[in-house]
């Protein structure tokens, strides 16, 4: 039985496709085919053709090791054939450089120095006197430096004084009623009472003091409070409105 065969049977006891073989072991279903039909040559080399072997080998349960010996049986004269015809291939003529005549380039050098020196020795009264009548004397003028350009005085800048920032004096207070509102006390810094009442839904109760004022209310959770314009959130039954638009706890 041929190697494409024992593939063959191999699949077929696997229970498995072409299809199912190639998505198990990555091959393409063309080249599985070809080596079921004992063509390996689309393998790409005896190497990859033992690789893909074992990863059929694998997927099928069966065993990779007489495969690949029938494989190498086969194949061997063939891979040993191609072996040779790489090496044939490789190895051409041995092309040998010529080597240079060295005495020859050296008797050629020292004639043409001595050449050169013999020109210059009957040529140089010639070239000083041809040198020499070409010299003329060089003036040499010298240049002031320019004289630096005095900067102008700029005159220091006063700087406008800055005033110093307002600080408010009065409080202004306004407790806005929501739900069933609240009662509430109002005094001053001096514990004047300002106002002292219901502030009931709806309403809206606005008073203004010179400094603090101190604040008791029965639901505070009732009250909407601005101070100075600037709303404030607050829980506190008992609390001091300030002229900074602050709140704080009595």
């Amino acid at each position: 039985m041929s190697i494409g065969s024992e593939l063959t049977a191999a699949r077929e006891r696997a229970d498995m496709t072409i299809e199912q073989l190639s998505a198990a072991t990555r091959i393409r279903t063309g080249l599985l085919t070809a080596m079921e039909a004992d063509d390996f040559s689309r393998c790409g080399g005896n190497f990859y053709a033992r690789g893909h072997i074992r990863s059929i080998a694998r997927v099928v349960k069966a065993d990779p090791a007489p495969l690949v010996a029938s494989f190498d049986a086969e194949h061997a004269a063939e891979e040993e054939k191609s072996r040779r015809e790489e090496r044939a291939a490789v190895k051409g003529p041995t092309l040998h450089p010529a080597r240079p005549r060295w005495g020859i380039v050296l008797g050629a050098i020292l004639v043409g120095l001595m050449g050169w020196g013999m020109v210059r020795l009957f040529t140089l009264p010639s070239d000083v006197e041809a040198n020499a009548s070409k010299t003329t004397a060089t003036t040499t003028i010298t240049t002031q430096p320019p004289k630096p350009t005095p900067k102008p005085t700029v005159a220091p800048t006063k700087k406008k004084p800055v005033a110093p920032p307002v600080v408010p004096t009065k409080t202004t207070l306004t407790l806005t009623a929501k739900n069933n509102g609240s009662y509430v006390t109002l005094r001053d810094k001096k514990g004047k009472r300002l106002f002292q009442g219901l502030v009931g839904p709806g309403s809206v109760q606005t008073v203004t003091a010179v400094g603090d004022i101190r604040v008791s209310a029965g639901a505070p959770g009732n009250l909407v409070v601005k101070v100075n314009g600037k709303p404030q959130a607050t829980k506190l039954y008992r609390f001091v409105a300030h002229p900074d638009g602050t709140l704080t706890k009595r």
